[in-house]
């Protein structure tokens, strides 16, 4: 691979070593791991939209937790702690240190049902094992840790101290900023075909009528990435699911809260403080298909609200402030992220995507991912050959068992 981009509209296509479709957090992750280990590298990310207004890496709660319950989605969430940590030095540019900020107040998950207290304590120990900050407490503990929360109904719990959320608009900038000024060039533009030859794609063509000519193509698109792939003919299982999130402020003052995720009945809410509030949000996993930018705020009265306030009486006084739509990149699947060059698709076509509500955590980890297929042609750090794309046409499911999203 060669250092520089070449070419142009008058001396022709330009031409990349990797061109990446996406400029939110995994695509500007995916950039940023490549060239930190490989300066030089030419490296093209186009973004359709610069503003970032619809981007879920902005609209996203932000939260960085490691009670998985798989061993790989762990670890890519011990790398995002590692890879957040140190960010503002990591993405300082000429000795200016990056805004962005980690809020270490923890989560909670909560189980009232056996079924999914077993499920947890499971994934506790798996947890433990793997270096975890994680207790498993009762009821009582629960109680006693957040006097605010009711616990009549609580089986057991698990609270991870060292957990939290970031400032992801911060995140963002600051990556995009730093990968920047490392060689990578960002590109407005809206792709509308890819160009495939002798079993490659060889270039991206935009809607400006600019082509790019490159090496290596990574779909980092997120629930867009379906889209993506039809240019090449697949059809993949991952489709934008429409969330709303809420944002209320409460007239009791409560004690700090981690994000919390209530499941009762089968169903999950989470919630977190933010600013002088809290935001909130249900997935809707029957929305499943289409975008709807419109907040959803029959919703909040109908549901939202009084499962709130049934876990937290102090929530019965609440105010409606703001909300705002996102979708994740939900994988109907499994519910889990695929990774990789589908089988029987261009070798040089890569994508990760289906997260299915836990992408800001695991982007550090995915870029890092992509970045070792493309340079190395394996993974290296994390083996992530669970996730690799391959297992759906082999019909191998791999879900999260718990707490899912």
């Amino acid at each position: 691979m060669n250092a520089g981009a070449a070419g142009g509209k008058r001396g022709g296509p330009m031409k990349y070593d990797v061109i990446v479709i996406g400029g939110g957090l995994h695509g500007s992750s995916t950039a940023y791991h490549l060239i930190a280990r490989e300066p030089g590298l030419r490296i093209a990310l186009v973004e359709r939209d610069p503003s970032y207004e619809h981007a879920a890496s902005i609209r996203t709660t932000a939260g960085v937790r490691v009670m998985f319950s798989q061993e790989e989605n762990v670890r890519m969430s011990q790398y995002g702690h590692q890879f957040y940590r140190g960010y503002e030095k990591t993405m300082a540019v000429d000795g200016e240190e990056a805004t962005v900020s980690f809020r270490r107040q923890g989560y909670l998950h909560i189980a009232t049902s056996a079924d999914l207290a077993g499920i947890m304590r499971e994934n506790h120990t798996l947890q433990r094992s793997l270096g975890c900050n994680v207790d498993l407490i009762d009821a009582a503990e629960t109680a006693t840790r957040f006097p605010s929360v009711r616990t009549e109904d609580v089986v057991c719990a698990t609270h991870s101290p060292d957990d939290g959320w970031i400032d992801s608009h911060g995140a963002l900038m600051a990556l995009r900023r730093k990968a920047r000024s490392l060689g990578v060039s960002y590109i407005a533009g809206s792709v509308v075909g890819l160009n495939v030859a002798s079993g490659l794609v060889r270039s991206v063509a935009l809607e400006s009528g600019e082509v790019l000519e490159g090496d290596w193509v990574v779909n980092n698109t997120g629930a867009w990435a379906h889209e993506v792939c039809a240019m090449v003919g697949l059809d993949i299982p991952v489709r934008p699911m429409p969330r709303t999130t809420w944002f209320f402020e409460c007239r009791s003052e409560i004690e700090p809260l981690p994000l919390t995720t209530d499941v009762t009945d089968g169903r999950s809410i989470g919630f977190r403080p933010e600013g002088a509030g809290f935001i909130s949000g249900i997935s809707d996993y029957e929305r499943t298909g289409d975008f709807d930018w419109e907040p959803d705020l029959d919703g909040f009265e109908s549901e939202a609200w009084p499962r709130l306030a049934r876990r937290l009486p102090a929530f019965e006084a609440i105010r409606l402030r703001n909300a705002w739509a996102c979708h994740y990149a939900y994988n109907t699947f499994d519910g889990n992220m695929i990774i990789g060059a589908w089988p029987g698709a261009p070798a040089n076509f890569l994508t990760a995507t289906g997260f299915s509500g836990h992408g800001l955590q695991h982007a550090p980890a995915t870029g890092r991912a992509l970045s070792e297929l493309i340079l190395d042609g394996r993974f290296t750090t994390i083996d992530l050959d669970r996730f690799h794309c391959r297992r759906v046409p082999e019909n191998r499911r791999e879900p999260e068992r718990g707490v899912t999203a």
